[in-house]
């Protein structure tokens, strides 16, 4: 970690050096790698976001799934045993953080328990919970990021827990033989029979289908595997994400011409059930349809990292993200619960955007600046990679423009409606695919 430090800070010294990436050639949007090849238009409008203030607390670095691309996966055993130090929670210190904080931050607040697997920990989470109900009331509503594999435990041990929870969201990559390739350790059966026991003792709890495209996996397949929950009432939401990761594709091009194949069709589908007046929420494509349709821009990176608006509680730290190293933080939780909290300007957190041409992309009302793990973390090849993945996807959803006004209109629905109706959990997920 401290190795990854140092050279996140050489690289802020020396200035991001991103290097020359051939684009891939697109018939309608020509290269790819050009700044301009699809251009969002951007206008005053009164379309606001959802606001409120999220913590992230790390509740624990342990987890009983291998997931491919895992930190958990690739340390050695001495390794793993000083990592998991650094990210189980102090229950009562990450309360006092949280009040501390949430005091002049907007409401509402949403903490959402992370992880490694956070259900490991449910006498942590449910301290947390009640400790924070007590004090803020209905001002605080609680999520929790999970494989979904423990979750009939807690609901037997814990339900009090389970009730009292606003936002689930499962990782599941497809159907059960891509799922169970890349999850390691994990079962698709199991999880669908925990997410159905979850309808039944508390129906009110909302439920994201979360996926994560590794190369080798196809989109379409996360996409039937959430129909297929959601045609079942067990899966509310659908968000899939890139991964950060620093090694470039293995074959780009093929890639990009197999994420164009299986997006179109999920557009297709999209856009068929709009026709009928239905909506499915698919989170990331609902929030851009919504800045599309309103000229909104989003004005800083996806996360928003820089701006110091949310935070994350990890071992006693306080992060602007999880994911960046522990020595980027804004600040500290003493053992008495005590935030010390320096909130000098962060934009540095996004001084790759000039370099990488962010303030000059077509797309960047709506990508903002794609995320800072991955541009000062990763490999500079991969990002910019991601960035042509992003072109095109945007271009695609811009084409579909005319239909979906049309279906709007004929049925009566608003931009806010694709919003409301799932483009508002973004900020609870990694925002941009």
């Amino acid at each position: 970690m401290q190795n990854l430090f140092h050279e996140i800070m050489t690289r802020l010294e020396k200035g991001f050096a991103f290097p020359a990436v051939k684009g891939v050639y697109h018939p309608r949007f020509g290269d790819l790698s050009r700044l301009e090849a699809v251009r969002l238009e951007t206008a005053e409008t009164s379309f606001q976001p959802e606001g409120g203030t999220v913590f992230h607390v790390t509740v624990t670095g342990r987890c009983n799934a291998r997931c491919e691309g895992c930190i958990n996966v690739s340390l050695t055993c001495e390794d793993r045993r000083e990592a998991l130090k650094l990210f189980e929670a102090d229950p009562e210190r990450e309360v006092q953080a949280i009040l501390t904080l949430a005091q002049e931050a907007p409401k509402p607040i949403t903490v959402a328990f992370y992880g490694g697997e956070p259900f490991l920990a449910p006498e942590k989470m449910d301290l947390m919970r009640r400790l924070l109900r007590a004090a803020l009331g209905d001002d605080v509503r609680f999520m929790v990021y999970t494989n979904g594999m423990l979750l009939d435990q807690v609901i037997e041990k814990y339900p009090a827990l389970i009730e009292d929870l606003w936002l689930i969201s499962f990782s599941i990559d497809g159907r059960e033989e891509q799922h169970e390739a890349v999850r390691r350790g994990t079962r698709l059966s199991r999880i669908q029979e925990n997410m159905a026991r979850l309808k039944t003792v508390a129906p009110h709890v909302r439920t994201l289908v979360w996926s994560t495209l590794r190369e080798e996996q196809s989109l379409y397949d996360c996409w039937l595997a959430f129909l297929e929950l959601h045609e079942l009432g067990l899966g509310d939401f659908f968000f899939y994400h890139f991964p950060e990761t620093g090694e470039p594709f293995r074959d780009f091009e093929d890639y990009v011409n197999r994420y164009e194949a299986e997006f179109s069709v999920i557009l297709w589908e999209f856009l068929e059930r709009l026709r009928r007046g239905e909506i499915i929420p698919v989170v990331h494509l609902n929030e851009l349809l919504t800045f599309m349709l309103t000229g909104y821009r989003r004005g800083h990176t996806a996360c928003g990292a820089e701006l110091a608006a949310n935070f994350d509680l990890v071992g006693g730290r306080i992060l602007a993200c999880a994911d960046l190293p522990p020595e980027f933080a804004l600040g500290e939780i003493t053992p008495e619960g005590k935030v010390v909290l320096r909130l000098e300007d962060l934009s540095f957190l996004a001084a790759y955007r000039e370099p990488l041409g962010c303030t000059r992309c077509g797309i960047e009302p709506y990508c903002g600046g794609r995320c800072p793990v991955q541009a000062l973390t990763g490999s500079p090849v991969r990002t910019l990679q991601y960035c042509q993945l992003l072109r095109l996807h945007v271009g695609l959803v811009k084409e579909s423009l005319p239909a979906v006004r049309e279906s709007l209109r004929k049925n009566g629905l608003s931009p806010e409606d694709l919003y409301w109706k799932a483009g508002f959990l973004a900020r609870y997920t990694d925002v941009i695919p």
